[in-house]
């Protein structure tokens, strides 16, 4: 069978895929000079290239633990050929429950062999995320990929640290139970190829898949950003319309309730506006006839004296006589 055409199974710790009732993560982590990863109590040899670092001086061994993925596998009992499939966000789960459950008591063996243990301990474990920026490359020159699982273990015991790098035993493989589920993607695949889709680019599921020579040469995802962006512009012009329909709806026989409700406030304002007029025009006319009848009593005054003293003047004439 070809290659391209074998299913892949995604690694999990999910207790739905742990066969006999096993607790799914990582138990122990092995020192060995073939890094492997025991599966569901199988061994996988690494197929990636041998990265560690070995601080002579304080007893420390740096390496990664846990790869983003895919490795070949080959059942020796059926000759089943698949691949495990190793998810940078499957083994950030594995990672957190490995801290949360982690006990340093006999953490360590030597070559999986359980009654061989290892005087060491996890000084810290991180997660890779920037492969050119994390310490992992500008500490100790270890260039893995984002979401690879990093392990820094102290070794208390100086001549077993000497023996360890002596025999070149200084990769890590985990040991433990972890669940396989098969990856729908990768079923689908298998079933197009069956199918021998025309060469060309075929989009099924989010997915673009490319074909050339009758086989999948690349799968990618549909750029979703862009949908997004067209779905929103489209539910504004939706909105945009409905408030203009609602805005329009307005019957002026049979909804004259909401008529008044609109223009009274405007009325009231322009009444309100002309009685502070009249009542500016009133003060305005009363300060007028005040000063009017001011000036009326002055004159009716400045006649009086001038008829008095015209009676004075005829009175004094008549006795000069």
């Amino acid at each position: 069978m070809a290659k391209d055409n074998l299913p892949i199974y995604k690694i999990t710790i999910d207790p739905e895929y742990s066969e006999n009732g096993e607790d799914l993560g990582i138990e122990q982590i092995a020192f060995t000079s073939t890094p492997a990863i025991k599966v569901m109590g199988m061994a996988f040899n690494s197929q990636a290239k041998q990265m560690i670092f070995k601080d002579n001086v304080k007893y420390r061994i740096v390496a990664p633990a846990l790869i983003p993925m895919e490795i070949y596998r080959k059942d020796d009992e059926d000759g089943k050929e698949y691949y495990v499939k190793f998810t940078k966000e499957e083994i950030e789960k594995i990672h957190s429950k490995f801290m949360k459950d982690m006990s340093n008591k006999d953490l360590f063996n030597l070559e999986h062999d359980t009654t061989e243990t290892v005087p060491a301990y996890v000084l810290e474990a991180w997660i890779v995320d920037n492969p050119r920026k994390d310490k992992a490359y500008s500490s100790f020159g270890i260039e893995v990929p984002t979401g690879t699982l990093m392990v820094t273990a102290q070794v208390t015991d100086v001549e077993y640290y000497n023996h360890l790098v002596d025999n070149d035993q200084v990769g890590f493989s985990i040991e433990g139970y972890l669940g396989m589920k098969l990856k729908e993607v990768t079923q689908l695949k298998t079933d197009i190829n069956m199918n021998k889709l025309p060469d060309g680019e075929h989009t099924i599921e989010d997915k673009i898949y490319v074909v050339k020579d009758g086989e999948i040469t690349e799968i990618r995802d549909v750029e979703k950003v862009e949908a997004s962006e067209e779905v929103a512009l489209e539910d504004t012009v939706v909105e945009e319309e409905v408030v203009e329909e609602e805005t329009m709806a307005v019957d002026p026989v049979l909804d004259a309730e909401a008529i008044l409700a609109i223009v009274k406030p405007a009325l009231d304002a322009e009444v309100n506006n002309i009685v502070a007029m009249i009542a500016d025009l009133k003060a305005q006319l009363e300060e007028a006839l005040a000063v009017d009848s001011e000036e009326e009593v002055v004159m009716e005054e400045a006649v009086a004296l001038s008829v008095q003293q015209k009676l004075s003047n005829f009175i004094k004439f008549n006795n000069n006589k």
